[in-house]
C-alpha cells in the first residue's frame, strides 16, 4: 500500500566516502543526509534533566528543511533507531513513490528521497505509522518550499508549536503509549508546551516585514493561538495562498498538522505568542525585534502567487462517493473489517483498532477506491463520531463544497456528528492515503487509501 516502498538507491561507493556518523550533512553526491537517532533536550524549565527524545536530523530542535518550488530536493535518510520509521510529506503534492517512505534501521537500508515540490508554501514531514509514539518523541520537521521567485523583502521566521505529556522529572510519559483509553477518546493530550522545541523561547525577529510560518505538531491538541503586539495578515493556509485577511482578536486556530503563514508589518514592538486554553491563557514564546524597521510598501492587492493546483472542479461530471467515519468513545460502532476479516467491536479493541472509514479499520489489502486521473471527486463525509475529525489527504488538496468559494487546503476539520462535502481533482497518479491527523486515531484505524490511475 502507501507505505510499501523501501529502497536503497545510493551506491556503495557513495557511502564509502561518508564519515562514520552522519546527522545533517551534505554527501559528495549532493544529497543532504539526515540521520534519525536519539537525542536529549530540556523541555521543562528549572533543574529537571533533559528529556530522552528522537530527531530526524540527530539534533535538537527538530530541523527545518528548505527547498525551492520546482527545483530538485535530494535527501538521504539514515535510521539509527531500533525500529523502522515510516514518514509522509504532509501537504506536498510530489510523486507517490516519494511522498510516503519507510526507512529500516541500519546504513544498508538508507533511503534516497528525490523530488521537486510543485507548490511553494509551508509543509511538514512526520510519521505516518506508529504515529502516537514517534511524533510525540519529536520525529518531525517543518518543510519550507520557497517561491520560485522569492519575496526578497520578507524575512522568514518558523514557529512549531507542540505539547508534550511529561512526567514530573521532565521525561516523556512513555508507559502510556498505546493506551486504549487515549485511542478511543480525544487522544494523547499533552501537559507542557514548547515552541521550536523549547519552553517559552525568546526568538529574534527582524524589525521589517516578517512572514511567520506556524505549524501545530501536537498529537491531538487543536492550538488556539493569540498574537499580542501585532495584528498580522493571514496569507496562506496549509501551504496554499489565500486572500489576505486580518487575523483579528480571535486568534489563529490550527488542528494537528495544520499550518498557517502570517504577515507581520514593520515595527519595533516585541510580540508575545500565547495559547488560549479558554480556562486560561499561557504565554508560549516571545518574538524580539532586532535591527532597523525599514518601511516596505506592499501593493493594495498583495497576495502570494497561486500554486499550480487543479482548482476547477467539474461538478457536472463529478464522482460522488460516501465517506463514513465511525468509532471512538460512545460512537455506536458495532464492528468493522480488519485485515480482511469482519470483527465485532470487542475483537477490534483487542487488536488496538477503535475507528473505521467506510466500514474498514486501517489500511485494507487493496485501495478503498480508484479514480481516473483528472476526475473530479466529491467525498460525502459523514462524521458519525462524537469528536471533531481533522482529515488529511495525501498528494492532493481539497475544498469544502459550499455556496461560497472555499480555499483549497490539505487538512480539513469535520465537526462531530456533521456531514461535509469535500471536493478535489484526482490529478496526481499513484496510491495515496486519507487519514486523521490525530496521532492515536490514525494508529487505531482512521486511515484509508485510494488510487489515481492514468
Amino acid at each position: 500500500m502507501i507505505l510499501s516502498r523501501r529502497s536503497f538507491v545510493a551506491s556503495g561507493a557513495a557511502f564509502a566516502a561518508l564519515p562514520g556518523r552522519l546527522f545533517a550533512q551534505t554527501a559528495e553526491d549532493g544529497f543532504t543526509v539526515l540521520t534519525m537517532r536519539p537525542v536529549a533536550a530540556k523541555l521543562m524549565e528549572g533543574d529537571r534533566p533533559a528529556a530522552r527524545l528522537e530527531s530526524l536530523s540527530g539534533e535538537w530542535p527538530p530541523p527545518v528543511l528548505r527547498a525551492r518550488q520546482g527545483e530538485e530536493l535530494k535527501l538521504r535518510f539514515l535510521n539509527e533507531l531500533d525500529r523502522p520509521v515510516a514518514l509522509h510529506w504532509y501537504g506536498i503534492r510530489g510523486p507517490s513513490g516519494m511522498m510516503s517512505i519507510s526507512v529500516a534501521p541500519g546504513v544498508d537500508n538508507a533511503f534516497d528521497c528525490v523530488f521537486a515540490a510543485p507548490d511553494a508554501g509551508t509543509f511538514w514531514l512526520s510519521p505516518v505509522a506508529d504515529v502516537s509514539r514517534q511524533r510525540e518523541m519529536g520525529l518531525y520537521a517543518m518543510v519550507v518550499v520557497e517561491e520560485k521567485e522569492p519575496f526578497t523583502r520578507l524575512a522568514d521566521t518558523t514557529l512549531v508549536f507542540d505539547d508534550w505529556r511529561l512526567t514530573d522529572d521532565g521525561q516523556i510519559e512513555a508507559d502510556t503509549f498505546g493506551n486504549l483509553e487515549d485511542a478511543i477518546a480525544q487522544g494523547r493530550l499533552g501537559n507542557w508546551f514548547t515552541v521550536n522545541g523549547s519552553y517559552r523561547p525568546k526568538i529574534d525577529m527582524p524589525a521589517g516585514l516578517v512572514r511567520l510560518r506556524v505549524l501545530n505538531a501536537a498529537n491531538v491538541r487543536t492550538m488556539s493561538l493569540l498574537v499580542k503586539g501585532a495584528d498580522p495578515l493571514v496569507i496562506a493556509e496549509d501551504g496554499q495562498p489565500v486572500p489576505p485577511r486580518q487575523l483579528g482578536a480571535s486568534g489563529l486556530v490550527l488542528a494537528p498538522g495544520q499550518r498557517s503563514d502570517l504577515l507581520v508589518e514593520e515595527g519595533e514592538e516585541s510580540i508575545t505568542l500565547a495559547v488560549n486554553l479558554f480556562e486560561d491563557i499561557i504565554e508560549a514564546a516571545y518574538l524580539e525585534r532586532k535591527g532597523p524597521a525599514v518601511k516596505t510598501e506592499l501593493p493594495d492587492n498583495f497576495a502570494l502567487p497561486p500554486n499550480p493546483v487543479s482548482a476547477s472542479l467539474d461538478m457536472a461530471a463529478a464522482k460522488t462517493v460516501p465517506f463514513l467515519l465511525e468509532g471512538g468513545e460512545k460512537g455506536g460502532m458495532t464492528g468493522a473489517v480488519f485485515d480482511g476479516e469482519r470483527l465485532d467491536l470487542r475483537s477490534l479493541l483487542e487488536r488496538g483498532m477503535a475507528w473505521a472509514i467506510n466500514g474498514t479499520a486501517g489500511l485494507g489489502a487493496d485501495p478503498w477506491a480508484t479514480f481516473a486521473r483528472g476526475e473530479t471527486v466529491i467525498l460525502a463525509v459523514d462524521n458519525r463520531t462524537k469528536f471533531d475529525q481533522p482529515l488529511h489527504i495525501h498528494g492532493h488538496v481539497w475544498q469544502v463544497i459550499d455556496e461560497q468559494p472555499q480555499p483549497f487546503r490539505d487538512t480539513m476539520v469535520i465537526p462531530a456528528e456533521k456531514q461535509v462535502k469535500l471536493g478535489f481533482v484526482a490529478d496526481n497518479p499513484g496510491k495515496w492515503g486519507i487519514q486523521s491527523t490525530i496521532a492515536e486515531r490514525v494508529d487505531s484505524g482512521l486511515i484509508t487509501s485510494f488510487e489515481v490511475t492514468g
